[in-house]
């Protein structure tokens, strides 16, 4: 009724009462849409959509460890798009489930809320070793639970991988060069540090982890990678 009074007063015809209803459900329709673009369901099922994973006939089966962490859970995006079955665990203490959320549910990924310096077993074929706090208010924060992070769940890690044949790469640090005097600083270069630090139950577990990787490849024949991770942001 006010539409066709503002129209009468501007000396316009009225819309029809067909041509308002096609207006109204033009627009019911467009809210519609824009809804069901905003959530997270497909279809009148409400079945949860996930991010487009390539057709993989040869998936490989990889944990990580610390994979609700920034670093981990972009890793965890390329290798389930990838078409891989991912295992994911953390026990979130600097993770965030919200960092893994979307693949939640999906058939090819499962999340472990766990402490790498406990116990594990799962069969896989490869192991992204991620998990420890990495910036100084965190490792600070419990040093003896940080220490324990990279010795006892890097011990772990290597006995998982050692068991079911899997390879394994450990993310390590530029903090094992401790206060260098070399810059940059070389693979080569043995770091000037100090084992009495606030710093060393981060930088001392590492070079600790560094050390059990290696003896495991000389020993046990473990295939095993190391990446001394400098600073990541994003």
């Amino acid at each position: 009724l006010a539409t066709m009074l503002r129209s009468r007063v501007a000396g316009k015809a009225a819309p029809s009462p067909a041509e308002e209803s096609t207006k109204v459900k033009a627009l019911v329709a467009s809210e519609v849409a824009q809804a069901l673009a905003a959530a997270h369901t497909a279809g009148p099922s409400g079945q949860k959509s996930y991010p487009p994973v390539a057709k993989n006939l040869n998936p490989l089966r990889i944990l990580i460890t610390g994979g609700a962490g920034f670093v981990g859970s972009n890793l965890v995006d390329v290798l389930m798009q990838q078409g891989n079955i991912v295992y994911v665990m953390d026990n979130l203490f600097t993770g965030r489930r919200r960092n893994i959320e979307h693949w939640l549910g999906h058939p090819n990924f499962e999340f472990f809320q766990h402490d790498v310096t406990n116990p594990f077993y799962v069969e896989v074929h490869q192991i992204y070793h991620l998990a420890c706090p990495a910036s100084p208010p965190h490792y600070q924060h419990n040093p003896i639970k940080t220490i324990k992070c990279s010795t006892h769940g890097t011990l772990n890690m290597l006995g998982l991988a050692k068991r079911v044949g899997a390879r394994l790469l450990l993310t390590s640090t530029s903090e094992i060069y401790g206060d260098p005097l070399v810059h940059p600083q070389t693979e080569d270069y043995w770091g000037n540090v100090n084992t009495l630090g606030p710093r060393s139950c981060y930088d001392e577990g590492k070079r600790v982890a560094e050390s059990m990787c290696y003896c495991y490849r000389h020993q046990h024949g473990t295939e095993v990678r190391i990446a001394r991770i400098f600073n990541t942001f994003g």
